[in-house]
């Protein structure tokens, strides 16, 4: 897993390539949907990282 300066940077990459995308193919494009996905899955990993990391060796209740 990467570092969350690292997640960050490349969520910010992502984003921007999204409205990117977004505009120039329009809302409903398969390609902002994919890009969409991608972005989804980089800030789960951020918030698994931080989640994991503010834990720490605790474990969830549920």
């Amino acid at each position: 897993m990467s570092e969350p300066k690292q997640i960050k940077d490349k969520i910010e990459r992502n984003r921007h390539e999204l409205s990117r995308l977004a505009e120039n193919h329009g809302m409903q494009d398969n390609k902002v949907l994919r890009q969409s996905m991608v972005l989804d899955e980089l800030i789960n990993e951020y918030n698994r990282f931080k989640y994991k990391s503010h834990l720490g060796n605790r474990q969830p209740i549920a």
